[in-house]
């Protein structure tokens, strides 16, 4: 009888948390760094790169945006990397990776099996909304009109993307807003710099999407810039955060 040849065991995989401990995450790094990175260009090799770069700035919620190519393989790849990178060192993952530009039933079940830790749309899409909290991830929804704003809320947004708020008044229309929709968590996007958190937060919003304006001119400018966004975000002044022209 021939020897049974021997096999290696595959490497066990970090398990992955139930949608309760989850959310409870991204709602934790939230609560700790209210800034999400958004991650929107046509190339994936610089999505990759801004993705770490946000990640090394310190910024916990990196959203990989479906205009990226081949942004579901991205997130996985962002994910394992993450994953084996901490379980080497035992810790708790110090940032989520999340999908926006969800606008359709289709990218909501493609982003949630890429394994997405957060969902970010730009509209309020019922079905979407359905398909996200049936599956209990973190939900943003964008709206922008006060009749929009009470209606993603009401399809259980955790956060509603006010968007895009520059264009129509930037933080005096949020303010004018949160008037009526106070109890409505809000988060500002849509175009502007990180000059702007502490007005956008005076304002009444309790997170902030941005971009491009995160980047630099270097990787060692802009790891400068979304540092100092980390700190405005967290409620520095503008004048104890990382001066952005440093260097």
């Amino acid at each position: 009888m021939l020897p049974r040849p021997m096999t290696t065991a595959p490497p066990t995989a970090r398990p992955r948390p139930d949608s309760a401990t989850l959310h409870a995450a991204v709602r934790s790094a939230l609560a700790d760094v209210p800034l999400v990175g958004v991650v929107r260009t046509s190339r994936r090799d610089e999505a990759a790169r801004r993705a770490r770069l946000f990640r090394d700035g310190g910024v916990r919620l990196i959203e990989i945006t479906f205009t990226v190519p081949g942004a579901t393989e991205l997130v996985g790849e962002l994910l394992a990397e993450r994953d084996e990178g901490e379980a080497e060192e035992a810790g708790e993952p110090g940032h989520r990776i999340g999908m926006g530009t969800v606008t359709t039933p289709e990218r909501a079940r493609a982003a949630l099996a890429a394994g997405t830790e957060f969902v970010v749309t730009p509209n309020a899409s019922p079905r979407v909304a359905a398909i996200v909290r049936e599956a209990g991830v973190f939900l943003v929804l964008g709206a922008l009109t006060p009749t929009e704003i009470a209606a993603a809320h009401e399809l259980g947004a955790d956060l509603v993307k006010v968007f895009p708020a520059p264009p129509v008044g930037g933080p005096a229309y949020l303010r004018a807003v949160r008037g009526p929709l106070g109890d409505v968590p809000m988060l500002a996007s849509g175009g502007y710099g990180p000059e702007e958190i502490a007005a956008y937060r005076e304002a009444g919003a309790e997170a902030f999407g941005i971009g491009d304006p995160l980047l630099g001119r270097s990787d060692e400018e802009s790891l400068r810039r979304i540092a100092g966004a980390v700190a405005l975000a967290r409620g520095a002044r503008p004048s104890e955060s990382v001066d952005e022209d440093a260097g």
